[in-house]
């Protein structure tokens, strides 16, 4: 082989040689950068402590928050309820007393047209025996009704006073009636269920005179001259 296409050969394998190594290096710096920029992208970033700590703070604050909105809008509902229930209350008991007397004033209905009727007998009749009469029927109705409502008279006569029950208009002497009973009834008591709602007028016993009880009493000096 002759020198020259040995040199010729030598030239070809050191271009190769240079070709090969060429493309083995990288084509350019930016393809790197950017190769570094997604690395470090995917990579997560450092969080301080102090950072930490304010986003817990944060997520703490949030959480109360909604929950105290919660309790707030809750004690508005529960007040909201309590006046609605306090209103609706009081009409019911406003009701309630303003018709209260609705059946008693149906029983006592008839006891009036009785009273009327007795009152137009009197223009038409003078048997003041039957009126009398009729007017006895009548109050004894009345008291019927009350009975029937826990409305009960006070027995009064010749009961021992009680200032619970009875109001003394007078003191009177008596030989008959104990001290401290009643002696007369001026007007009736009553009593709605136990509890008195006008109390008995009447007069009560002071006992026996003094002048009385004097002349009752041994006379000593008479006893002892005869003696």
């Amino acid at each position: 082989m002759s020198e020259d296409k040995k040199t010729d050969i030598e030239e070809q394998e050191t271009e190769a040689t240079d070709l090969d190594s060429a493309e083995s290096e990288p084509i350019d710096d930016g393809a790197e950068a950017a190769e570094a920029e997604a690395s470090s992208a995917d990579a997560e970033p450092e969080v301080s402590p102090e950072a930490e700590a304010l986003a817990n703070l944060k997520a703490e604050y949030e959480a109360y928050k909604t929950e105290a909105e919660e309790q707030r809008d809750q004690m508005l509902r529960t007040v909201a309820e309590f006046d609605n229930s306090r209103k609706r209350t009081e009409r019911e008991k406003e009701e309630s007393l303003k018709y209260a007397l609705e059946s008693f004033v149906k029983e006592l209905i008839p006891t009036v047209d009785s009273i009327e009727r007795a009152i137009q007998s009197t223009t038409e009749s003078e048997d003041f025996g039957a009126l009398a009469e009729g007017v006895e029927m009548i109050y004894k109705g009345i008291l019927s009704t009350l009975e029937k409502r826990g409305v009960l008279p006070i027995d009064a006569a010749n009961e021992p006073f009680d200032p619970m029950q009875h109001e003394a208009v007078m003191h009177v002497e008596s030989e008959e009636v104990p001290e401290n009973h009643v002696i007369e009834e001026w007007q009736k008591g009553y009593l709605l269920h136990n509890r008195v709602i006008r109390p008995s007028m009447v007069s009560v016993s002071k006992g026996k005179s003094e002048q009385v009880e004097e002349n009752e009493a041994p006379n000593l000096e008479e006893e002892e001259s005869n003696e």
